[in-house]
């Protein structure tokens, strides 16, 4: 009997990739986006943001199959601006999609998950390092990484295994999707304009989708731990994070960023 997975966010870059990830090791995946339009083929339009969206589509898909083995968590968001001037609407999206959007799907789930399933988040080392002019990215990712820490301990005695997953850069269209304001003003100059062109300047030396959504997988199906990171770089700046003063270490992260 296949396996059923509910992925969000699977239409492009790293999700789509991990979907076919999971469809080739024979899983049945449901993909929950808002270019969806094919549910005979497991494609359900849906908003994450949109909690009575979520548990609509979520039924068709218990009903569909009975029961849900896996659920990835991979829809997110990016903003890139001063925190001061970011426009409140942009923030609150960033955090309706990375942090209610997996809130919203992991509950219309939980209720069709039994002893044995498994549940990931897809978070980002944003989550733990903290990266001028994307204050609101990594405040929504340490949101939904301590969710994912929290229902970790929560489910423990029901069986279903809960990992977040903290990848490095990623050379997906992500960043060139985020909101962005980085307009110069007097307080902030031209640093917003430069962090992004740092961002976009990196690009080609990014892990591929690929490569990352590979050893994501695996972390995915087989991991024992609480929380992963992914790529050695960045394993490297939460090692030092832990063990340098917390003055010492934001100066590293603000000559990197």
């Amino acid at each position: 009997m296949k396996k059923i997975a509910v992925i969000t966010g699977g239409t492009s870059g790293l999700g789509r990739e991990l979907k076919r990830l999971y469809e080739n090791d024979g899983y049945t995946v449901c993909n929950l986006s808002r270019s969806c339009d094919d549910e005979s083929a497991d494609e359900y339009a849906c908003d994450v943001t949109d909690e009575a969206q979520v548990n609509a589509a979520v039924e068709k898909i218990a009903k569909k199959y009975g029961r849900i083995d896996a659920l990835i968590n991979n829809a997110g968001a990016g903003l890139l601006g001063a925190t001061e001037l970011v426009d409140t609407a942009a923030v609150r999206r960033v955090f309706d999609v990375s942090y209610y959007g997996a809130l919203h799907v992991t509950r219309a789930c939980l209720p069709h998950m039994m002893r044995g399933g498994r549940i990931a988040f897809i978070c980002s080392i944003a989550a733990f390092i903290p990266v001028p002019f994307r204050s609101v990215y990594s405040s929504a990712k340490a949101a939904e990484l301590m969710l994912g820490e929290a229902l970790r301990l929560e489910l423990k005695g029901a069986g279903i295994c809960v990992t977040c997953i903290c990848p490095g850069e990623i050379r997906t269209n992500f960043s060139a999707n985020r909101i962005c304001d980085a307009g110069r003003t007097a307080r902030y100059g031209d640093r917003p304009a430069a962090a992004l062109k740092h961002i976009e300047e990196k690009t080609p030396k990014r892990m591929s989708v690929e490569k990352a959504a590979k050893k994501i997988y695996k972390k995915c199906t087989k991991g024992k731990k609480a929380v992963y990171v992914i790529g050695g770089k960045y394993r490297f700046f939460r090692f030092m994070q832990k063990r340098l003063p917390g003055t010492m270490f934001l100066s590293l992260t603000d000559k990197f960023s």
